[in-house]
């Protein structure tokens, strides 16, 4: 797989590389933002690992780009020593697929970005749809539809509704959902689950009407059930 690393500190970079180079990546370092950016414009890569703190144009304004005209396919991962839970969320919200603060572990570092390769080379049937309530999920186009209308979501939100709707009935533990959409648990404290479900909610307008109920369960997680529309017993006239 073709593999980006964009970071400005030699030492860093070679260490990412080196994490990396026994599964056999195909690798790339660039160290500043401009050349990163007229890389991706020129070349297809499988995978970005990107500094956030970059000579000419920040990491953060790589990943707008990328998500603007490359898409939400294309794996991005953070790696920077900016530790607040502010840039953490700032980062994830904004797209970026993982989030590594340096210093990392470099074993844990390859299993991370392998999860996001290996997800990227999963070969989805594009016919294998869910149906529940008046939804239509689309696994292989990655967008639902509301009563034939493509409702638009972000990558996270829709690897959300993936797993709700493949669970449909069942209680799920917000470190799974964690574990599904960012590939780990998220901090006890962090709203960002939370964050991603309300606007759900907002998007996908979970009714009665709609046929589904997406449930909080406090301290455990979420349930999304199928509800059956009320059918009015038949007037037998005597």
């Amino acid at each position: 797989m073709r593999v980006l690393i964009v970071e400005d500190d030699p030492t860093q970079a070679q260490a990412a590389a080196k994490a990396l180079q026994p599964f056999g990546h195909e690798i790339t370092q660039i160290d500043d933002g401009e050349k990163a950016l007229r890389f991706l414009k020129a070349q297809a890569v499988d995978i970005v690992i990107l500094d956030w703190l970059l000579p000419k144009m920040s990491g953060f304004e790589i990943l707008h780009w990328a998500r603007t005209h490359i898409g939400t396919d294309l794996p991005i991962v953070f790696l920077t020593s900016k530790v607040l839970e502010v840039d953490v969320v700032l980062a994830l919200e904004a797209g970026a697929d993982d989030y590594v603060v340096k210093p990392f572990r470099m074993a844990e570092f390859a299993a991370r970005v392998n999860v996001l390769l290996r997800r990227l080379k999963r070969n989805i049937d594009p016919d294998n749809i869910v149906r529940a309530g008046e939804y239509v999920l689309h696994p292989g186009l990655r967008n639902v539809h509301l009563r034939g209308r493509k409702i638009d979501l972000t990558a996270k939100e829709f690897d959300l509704v993936t797993v709700l709707f493949n669970n449909l009935g069942q209680l799920l533990s917000r470190e799974v959902m964690a574990a599904t959409a960012w590939g780990r648990e998220l901090d006890i404290a962090s709203r960002t689950l939370d964050t991603h479900i309300y606007r759900l909610r907002q998007k996908l307008l979970f009714t009665p009407e709609n046929g589904l109920r997406l449930s909080a369960i406090y301290t455990h997680g979420y349930r999304l059930d199928e509800v059956k529309k009320n059918v009015a017993a038949p007037n037998i006239q005597k």
